[in-house]
């Protein structure tokens, strides 16, 4: 699939369409994350169910993600399997003419020209995947608490860090050492 494929599963078209709910499934895989410059995964698969719900002046959109996607390891640098299912909501407010700065107060709420033909989702969803991810991306412990990460690294790890560390001191503050505060 190309690029301009890949960006149009991610656009829902609002003009003619008439008040009530719709729903969409879009796949969030290799291609869209590639596309999406999102170098933190190396691949993966989200299923994508969009639930938008059309009024006269609003539209309510629901997204459930689930599926799995493969980061690298902070720690030892190979890959991780990490499961994800979250959910994400975005209401956009249609209104006759968008003021200047009108649109920038909310993540969650768009302001759009009430005659728009479509609504691009591409980039909220690329944002939201990334808002999604962990801090921390590490391999699960095993039942005992010990890590599951690559065993030569974590070796290295252990091995560096039980060395003793000099610490060297200013010997301008070694004088504050025998000060006696009492």
């Amino acid at each position: 699939m190309n690029e301009k494929q890949i960006r149009e599963e991610f656009k829902l078209r609002l003009a003619g369409v008439e008040d009530g709910t719709y729903c969409f499934s879009v796949c969030c895989n290799k291609e869209f994350f590639e596309l999406a410059e999102l170098d933190e995964i190396q691949d993966g698969m989200l299923n994508l169910r969009i639930e938008m719900v059309r009024y006269e002046k609003l539209v309510t959109l629901s997204f459930h993600f689930e599926g799995n996607l493969v980061l690298t390891c902070d720690r030892c640098l190979l890959p991780v399997n990490l499961p994800m299912d979250f959910n994400s909501h975005l209401v956009v407010k249609l209104v006759p003419e968008v003021e200047e700065g009108e649109n920038q107060d909310d993540d969650d709420m768009w302001v759009m020209e009430e005659n728009a033909y479509e609504i691009d989702l591409f980039h909220y969803v690329y944002e939201t995947i990334l808002l999604a991810l962990p801090h921390r991306i590490v391999h699960e412990d095993d039942a005992d608490g010990n890590p599951t990460c690559d065993p030569d690294v974590m070796a290295y790890l252990n091995q560096s860090s039980s060395a003793p560390q000099e610490q060297e001191t200013d010997p301008r503050w070694d004088a504050l050492k025998n000060l006696k505060l009492d």
